[in-house]
């Protein structure tokens, strides 16, 4: 393995080497996966729901009563040019999945994967050919999107709505439905909005079967998606992949919100891997012997 991979045995049993041998030998069948921006950062997507204060500074030009306004489900009933302003900002003109979202589908491919929790809003993990029954997105996703009109409705995918992101000329930097001209808005949850029901529908079943739970590229930080990793049966393998350890705040932004959370990473079973995601995922892979399967799934680059 590269040196730059370091590991901790958080709970003092469970090492990388016994993790990697028995994910070889197939042993894990429901596995069971949750990640978050860190994941994506290396696709050039920051975390939509805690951006740089530089970001917000941008803003400024648009009076905010609260510079986290812009995220605000209620403001943006009032005002939506914020949002999709910052969302040319955040956005990368180019789409690509990471190794990491490979590795999720390299997973399935091998019958091992069972659900993927992600708190991101990207659809990296569609890019990379998960389908959306391997998908719970805590937090909504851009790769649906819908006319605020109820009494119309439409609804828009990935392509058409990055489309109208990045040509604010054609309609004011507001997305408008073609069908009644009203708001169109990416399936997200934005500050003050419900998580979606299928969220909460789908943890019953799929924590009471996982036999692995991989986390990976957030720092448990949000709750509800944070305690999730209680809800494992406690004789499972739980491995962190991330640059901090579990419930501290990866980004000056969280820090300075005081974003912390006491999360519970001191089990037997416990394995942190300390690291950036497509590294650490890349090593593991190698020491599998799985890199050529891993640069062999086909992903989607959207333009």
């Amino acid at each position: 393995m590269g040196g730059h991979l370091s590991s901790s045995r958080v709970g003092g049993k469970v090492t990388k080497e016994e993790f990697v041998e028995k994910l070889g030998k197939g042993t894990y069948k429901n596995i069971v996966v949750m990640c978050g921006a860190g994941i994506s950062t290396s696709a050039g997507i920051p975390d939509f729901r805690s951006p740089s204060a530089g970001l917000y500074f941008k803003l400024k030009k648009y009076n905010l009563p609260y510079p986290e306004a812009v995220f605000d489900g209620h403001y943006f009933k009032q005002n939506p040019l914020p949002f999709f302003s910052i969302c040319r900002e955040l956005y990368p003109a180019k789409l690509t999945p990471t190794p990491t979202h490979q590795f999720f589908t390299l997973l399935k491919k091998k019958g091992m994967l069972r659900r993927v929790y992600t708190q991101n809003i990207d659809a990296l993990e569609f890019l990379a050919g998960l389908t959306h029954d391997d998908v719970i997105e805590a937090h909504g996703s851009f790769q649906r999107s819908y006319c605020t009109n109820k009494n119309c409705r439409e609804t828009y995918d990935l392509t058409w709505m990055k489309a109208e992101i990045f040509n604010p000329e054609k309609n004011d930097g507001v997305p408008k439905c073609e069908k009644c001209g009203s708001v169109v808005r990416p399936d997200v949850v934005l500050f003050g909005e419900a998580l979606p029901s299928r969220f909460f529908d789908s943890v019953p079943g799929d924590f009471d079967k996982c036999d692995l739970l991989v986390v990976v590229g957030t720092s448990l930080t949000v709750s509800p998606f944070n305690t999730l990793v209680g809800k494992t049966k406690g004789n499972v393998p739980r491995i962190y992949i991330n640059k901090t350890p579990p419930g501290k705040a990866d980004n000056i932004l969280s820090w300075f919100l005081s974003l912390t959370a006491n999360i519970d990473f001191t089990r037997d079973q416990d394995l942190f891997l300390q690291g950036y995601c497509d590294e650490i995922v890349t090593d593991l892979c190698n020491s599998l012997g799985w890199t050529e399967e891993l640069n062999s799934i086909e992903i989607t680059s959207l333009e």
